[in-house]
């Protein structure tokens, strides 16, 4: 992946300011260029073995979701490109911010054959808020794979031209200016919290609306009862080629060239105010070195295919490789710093 850089970022407005939001993305793309190790594994273990039965892919969310399409879409390029020959069968556990599908995974302990798609910030905040007995530092962590741009969007007809004419409304009227987005807590909600502090609004009185994803989101936009949205750029690609939506900014990724190349929000001066899901695989509790050893290879094989790399694109995610430890490490600092931003907003 190719980060964009600015040539100047722009200068936030004068005026104290509490850190809310860390640079977690920067954080998980400096330990991918770290290197691949994986942490210790058993001498003269081999791998070669695996996979010798049929696997299953746990999707903690709906079908047609992020972590469906993850699902799938490692399924194919584990079969469609001739990675294993065994069946791999998906299923989905939606519900609570992806936590259902985590005590399910959590009670396949020591089963190198049950995997889980998931994505860091949602499973994390899904965790603190729901008041999970299980937490997602407790499964066997396999490989951070991709990280999805979001845009931040109006309706077409809408009076904000850009970036800036939206914080400005936020700043003035923070309870008529209405935020649209995916589940409470999740990367959407965090982002628009941190980006009211940038504009010295209290994050807890911003008007912010969860839904269940895209669809939701759309429907909430084109119909006036939002005045801006997040949204995945996959999810709200249609829309806004249709006419129907402009995007004012995007984090997460590169600016789409194909969409009139909008700001980033590192280029307006708020690349700390944006919150980045690193979305990947996950193993149930118990494996021992050998099996995650094992998983990771697999994983590793499949994200250099050509159906994989069909699937970065048709979802327009980014890629990363954050392999076993190097996965478990970010969870780990993201579960800290989720927990503090989610205190901030109420939700902690």
């Amino acid at each position: 992946m190719s980060p964009f850089v600015p040539p100047r970022p722009v200068p936030r407005p004068p005026g104290p300011r509490r850190p809310v939001l860390f640079a977690l993305f920067a954080t998980a793309l400096t330990a991918a260029l770290g290197g691949c190790a994986f942490g210790p594994v058993d001498s003269g273990a081999t791998v070669e073995d695996y996979p010798a039965r049929g696997l299953a892919i746990l999707a903690p969310g709906s079908v047609g979701g992020g972590f469906d399409s993850r699902a799938r879409g490692i399924g194919s390029a584990l079969n469609k490109c001739g990675i294993t020959g065994q069946d791999i069968t998906v299923s989905n556990a939606p519900g609570a911010a992806g936590t259902i599908g985590l005590a399910r995974m959590a009670g396949r302990a020591d089963d190198p054959y049950q995997l889980m798609t998931m994505d860091t910030v949602t499973l994390l905040g899904g965790e603190i808020q729901n008041h999970s007995p299980v937490s997602l530092t407790q499964l066997t962590p396999v490989a951070g794979l991709t990280v999805s741009t979001t845009a931040i969007v109006v309706p077409a007809r809408s009076s904000h031209r850009d970036f800036a004419s939206l914080m400005r409304a936020m700043a003035k009227n923070p309870r008529g200016t209405k935020w649209v987005g995916g589940s409470l807590g999740g990367p959407d909600h965090i982002t628009v919290a941190s980006l009211a502090e940038s504009a010295h609004v209290p994050p807890d009185k911003v008007t912010y609306v969860p839904t269940g994803g895209g669809g939701e989101v759309l429907n909430m936009l084109l119909s006036g009862v939002a005045t801006a949205g997040l949204s995945t750029l996959s999810e709200i690609r249609p829309q806004v080629e249709a006419g129907k939506l402009r995007i004012l900014a995007v984090s997460g990724g590169d600016s789409p060239k194909d969409l009139g190349t909008p700001p980033t929000l590192e280029h307006l001066g708020y690349g700390k105010d944006a919150v980045d899901a690193v979305g990947g695989v996950m193993a149930p509790p118990g494996l021992n070195r050998t099996e995650q050893r094992a998983v990771v290879a697999l994983i590793d094989k499949m994200r250099h295919t050509d159906c994989w790399k069909r699937t970065l694109r048709e979802n327009d995610w980014d890629e990363v490789w954050l392999p076993g430890k190097k996965f478990g490490d970010l969870i780990h600092r993201q579960r800290g710093q989720v927990g503090g931003v989610l205190k901030e907003v109420g939700l902690g």
